[in-house]
């Protein structure tokens, strides 16, 4: 079985290549913008694995400049890490080159810029916003900062999305592939360990743990709404929505997020054994089609093809 979704501007005539990159470019990573930088006509093709706990995609492109000068919810963030050739990544406020093996955090729903003058090639994980809140609060301050590929964690880490990555390009599924997106979480705190600024990080840190873990306790309860939380945590609603728009969301949508990654595992763990409506309860919806809806636009297929096996 063939691991890997793949569009690609090899079918399209060279006039309409760039119209189509930039539709799939945005659509798959982020919107932006790409203007070609060579001569020959423009070429490009993408890669990409939905994984229980992250989406990785490897776009492969001749030399362009890709930007976008407005925010965008995004409701996600990636790791880019340079395969082939070399980049100057703009995001974040920081100006970095990434030479193969390197990589950077950015966040796709804020202002960018990538420049490269040859063929490049990258391969991206793209990890849920409430995710990372939950697991590594402190990475989003480590936005545009540049980490070596070539010694230290940072080898580590590079190395290990290296192989897997060469691996998901064979046609043969193993076991592994839906662990990956679990594996990468230690070799990425380890990575950024250094360049981690330990004060702010402590206090960023308990002010979102006391919020994520108001969220959790009440997780299923339908009636969980931002004054629910603020009174969990004896706070205000308003101080409440502040803390979300600093993830870069709000608490509507972070709730409904980990409600639907609960029902996704509990879907993939008892398959037949759970009908859909009673996940759909059992994690806080109230409303079955609401549900579906939602689930089909987070994972790209149904609850019952999801429970069944099949992956958007």
């Amino acid at each position: 079985m063939t691991l890997l979704e793949e569009k690609s501007t090899a079918e399209v005539a060279a006039p309409d290549r760039l119209a189509f990159w930039n539709e799939i470019a945005s659509k798959m990573i982020t919107p932006v913008r790409v203007e070609s930088l060579g001569e020959d006509p423009f070429d490009a093709r993408i890669l990409r694995r939905a994984l229980r706990e992250c989406e990785i995609v490897s776009p492969i492109s001749s030399p362009a400049h890709v930007f976008r000068e407005a925010e965008c919810d995004a409701g996600i963030v990636n790791i880019q890490l340079q395969h082939r050739g070399r980049t100057v990544n703009h995001t974040g406020g920081r100006t970095a080159v990434l030479e193969e093996g390197d990589f950077l955090l950015f966040d796709p729903s804020k202002p960018l810029w990538v420049s490269f003058e040859e063929t490049t090639q990258a391969i991206i994980l793209r990890l849920p916003l409430a995710t990372l809140e939950e697991r590594m609060p402190h990475l989003r301050s480590q936005v545009g900062i540049p980490v070596s590929g070539r010694f230290g964690p940072g080898a580590l880490f590079s190395n290990f999305l290296r192989q897997a990555w060469a691996e998901l390009e064979r046609d043969e599924e193993g076991s592994w592939v839906e662990s990956l997106g679990e594996a990468v979480w230690p070799l990425l705190d380890m990575a950024y360990a250094t360049t981690r600024p330990k004060a702010e990080a402590n206090r960023r840190d308990e002010r979102r743990r006391a919020l994520f873990d108001a969220v959790e306790i009440d997780l299923t309860d339908p009636d969980l709404d931002v004054h629910r939380l603020a009174r969990r945590m004896g706070v205000s609603a308003r101080y409440v929505q502040m803390l979300f728009a600093e993830l870069g969301t709000t608490p509507r949508a972070f709730i409904q997020d980990r409600r639907l990654e609960l029902a996704a595992r509990r879907l993939e763990r008892e398959g037949l054994d759970v009908t859909v409506t009673e996940v759909a309860y059992d994690v806080g919806f109230n409303d079955l089609s609401s549900f579906c809806r939602a689930f089909r636009r987070r994972f790209e297929t149904s609850p019952r093809n999801y429970r069944s096996g099949g992956r958007g």
